[in-house]
């Protein structure tokens, strides 16, 4: 779930936030070979298809019912009511990565991308309210999207699909079954792919937050599968990352490559995203031993800098040349002070996976859609 917007260009104003060096690459078969066997879309180490989801399950859906307020129920529910009469936009390529805005096919690929998060907005709606309209949306979504979508296997263009498989958890029960399978495949596809050997971007993407989001659409799309095997992967792609990416004191490599808290937070939230998704699932993946609390780590570093107390100024030794690009083009907040109301989002996904960072939480004003999913 991407509310900020990382390598595709402008970031949004606050209120419409979308979370949105050269280093060696990881070995090209790192992950392969956490997979007795390789990965193949045909294997069939999968629990039961009818208990499968990516995030939320029934049990779940239910206690976001009781958890939402009336108040954040109205606020999601303005949101899907602003999307019903909106019309899908599917694509077969999605690409907005390294571009700036009005580029190539970027303007029609960010219609598009709208759709994943609209699905999630639309099923959220669905599950909080009982609104039978808003099922029927994310359900149009699904279908339009699903079976015909080949995944390009480019995090960054396709870092908010996993907002379409977290809406599909919602309005499954109401899909038709070819439907169904052709998620969950898409599903498997996205684990397989994302673990697998294929790599878009330079060497350094094996250490960044492109890392990061290819673990958490990999995580989804395992736990969506129900493949035991995948799930297995996930975890251990999930440790080798963290372990690579942030070093013991906090410090990630984003903000050595970057010198950005923007990438800080486009980094940390689609790792604590996958420790959610396993966490739904019983699987602790955040306090895993192995890890020596450096994700906990990491959000205590950039706690000075969300609360206030400390400015940055982003981007000034960044090393990556696109962002001098967007910089020169004034591309909104790739130049100046970073604005704490950022990393909103992360600190509210992190208060539910590690109590200490609640206080930081309330402190700052996470998206509605966030609020309800992680409620």
């Amino acid at each position: 779930m991407n509310y900020m917007n990382g390598e595709g260009g402008k970031l949004p104003s606050l209120e419409r936030r979308r979370l949105l060096g050269a280093a060696a690459a990881l070995p090209a078969m790192w992950l392969m070979s956490a997979l007795p066997g390789g990965v193949r879309a045909q294997e069939s180490n999968t629990a039961q298809a009818g208990g499968t989801f990516a995030l939320s399950s029934a049990q779940r859906a239910a206690q976001i019912r009781q958890r939402v307020t009336p108040e954040l129920a109205g606020q999601i529910r303005l949101l899907a009511d602003a999307g019903l009469a909106r019309e899908p936009h599917p694509r077969a390529v999605v690409h907005t990565q390294g571009l700036l805005p009005h580029e190539q096919e970027r303007d029609a690929s960010v219609l598009a991308q709208e759709d994943w998060r609209q699905t999630l907005t639309q099923g959220l709606a669905w599950c909080v309210t009982g609104h039978a309209p808003y099922a029927t949306k994310a359900a149009t979504y699904i279908e339009a999207w699903v079976g015909s979508y080949a995944p390009s296997f480019n995090p960054i263009d396709e870092a908010d699909l996993v907002d379409l498989l977290f809406g599909f958890d919602f309005v499954q029960e109401r899909l038709a079954p070819a439907t169904l399978d052709e998620t969950r495949q898409l599903g498997r596809e996205l684990a397989t792919g994302y673990l697998g050997t294929r790599r878009v971007g330079d060497p350094s993407t094996g250490l960044n937050n492109w890392q990061s989001h290819r673990i958490k659409l990999a995580s989804a799309g395992a736990y969506l599968s129900g493949d035991t095997g995948l799930i297995a992967a996930a975890r251990d792609g999930f440790i080798a990352h963290v372990t690579r990416n942030i070093d013991s004191d906090g410090h990630t490599y984003d903000f050595s490559q970057r010198d950005a808290m923007h990438y800080v937070v486009y980094d940390l939230e689609p790792l604590l995203t996958a420790a959610s998704i396993a966490a739904a699932h019983g699987d602790d993946w955040y306090g895993l031993a192995a890890l020596q609390g450096r994700l906990a780590a990491a959000l205590s570093w950039l706690s000075p800098y969300a609360a206030g107390d400390q400015q940055h100024e982003e981007f000034v030794h960044s090393t990556v040349g696109f962002d001098a690009r967007r910089a020169a083009a004034h591309v909104q907040g790739y130049a100046g002070l970073w604005q704490r109301e950022e990393a909103s989002n992360l600190y509210w996904i992190a208060a539910r996976l590690d109590p200490r960072f609640a206080r930081m939480a309330d402190a700052l004003d996470a998206q509605p859609v966030v609020r309800g999913l992680f409620a």
